[in-house]
């Protein structure tokens, strides 16, 4: 692969990070009105770091009447594609790499409650971009 990889937000606190999320989703907080106020709030708090490529935020949030759909930016699912057809060529059985937290709950490795597994996924969700 030739293309640098795009990278995507990193969560250091998925819980924390899902939190977040719903409390701008269900009016707790206002929304970030820029993304060096959202930079700010995730970083300056240790949950999340957020790429330099990144330029702007947009915040959308479709009525339960709306299907949104959101499709991966073209360069990340193509790197995606690529890399993992790579893997699959190459015999690669490494597991598809997951945060944790999924292991977490679904082997029992550590007990989550589900209101915590809840907002890590919310936080998983909203980062996640199909590569």
């Amino acid at each position: 692969m030739t293309e640098q990889r795009l990278g995507r937000i990193t969560i250091f606190d998925h819980k924390a990070f899902g939190r977040l999320i719903a409390d701008y989703a269900t009016g707790v907080r206002p929304w970030p009105a820029s993304l060096d106020e959202f930079k700010q709030e995730v970083e300056g708090r240790n949950i999340a770091k957020v790429p330099e490529h990144m330029k702007a935020i947009q915040v959308v949030q479709p009525s339960d009447e709306i299907f949104f759909l959101r499709l991966p930016p073209r360069k990340m699912i193509s790197q995606s594609l690529e890399r993992f057809a790579e893997n699959d060529a190459s015999g690669n059985t490494e597991p598809y790499p997951a945060p944790p937290f999924y292991s977490d709950m679904v082997c029992r490795e550590a007990r989550l409650t589900h209101t915590d597994f809840f907002l890590s996924r919310v936080a998983d969700y909203t980062i996640s971009v199909c590569t």
